[in-house]
């Protein structure tokens, strides 16, 4: 928790970035360090679930209350820069219609075996599903508010990234890939 707040401290360079971190049911002392640590950042708040329903619970528990135009995510586990997020930010702002475009990382760097999965998976997500799909568990994902406001049924597990790619595709959304190192 104090690496990622940090690393994001340093990564924002504007002051209007919220950063919501969602303590999914932790069971640990994430409650305390949070407690001591976020009133440092202002760009920061907690968002806690009493009780972790799965990965695309907690992060759409993040997304309904987060107050941004553009909102999104990414993993807490610095596999990704947070600087990532904010390129996601600014490629997204600089779109000629936003609100219908979906920013997605593709990962660059990543062992073989993980590829060689990624690759698998994304063949038969594209088959099953008769959409083109890359890279689904990518990170950041940065949309417009409306695109989130407009669905419902989330997925409550980890199906969530492929759930929000394939309705932005299936909407005919602008998808935009950009390289993030994993």
């Amino acid at each position: 928790i104090p690496l990622i707040l940090e690393t994001f401290n340093k990564a924002i360079d504007r002051t209007d970035i919220e950063v919501l971190l969602v303590d999914n049911g932790s069971t640990d002392n994430s409650e305390e360090v949070f407690t001591q640590l976020i009133p440092k950042y202002s760009f920061a708040r907690v968002v806690k679930v009493k009780v972790n329903h799965g990965y695309g619970f907690g992060i759409t528990s993040g997304l309904k209350v987060a107050k941004g135009e553009y909102i999104g995510y990414t993993h807490a586990d610095m596999q990704t820069d947070p600087k990532d997020v904010l390129n996601a930010l600014n490629i997204i702002e600089r779109q000629e219609n936003p609100d219908n475009c979906y920013i997605k990382g593709n990962r660059k760097k990543r062992p073989l075996f993980d590829q060689i999965f990624t690759i698998g998976m994304s063949f038969f997500e594209t088959i099953y599903l008769r959409k083109k799909l890359w890279d689904i568990n990518a990170q950041p994902n940065i949309f417009h508010k409306s695109f989130f406001n407009g669905l419902t049924n989330f997925p409550k597990d980890f199906s969530l990234d492929l759930f929000f790619l394939y309705i932005a595709q299936k909407k005919g959304y602008k998808i935009i890939r950009f390289d993030v190192i994993f």
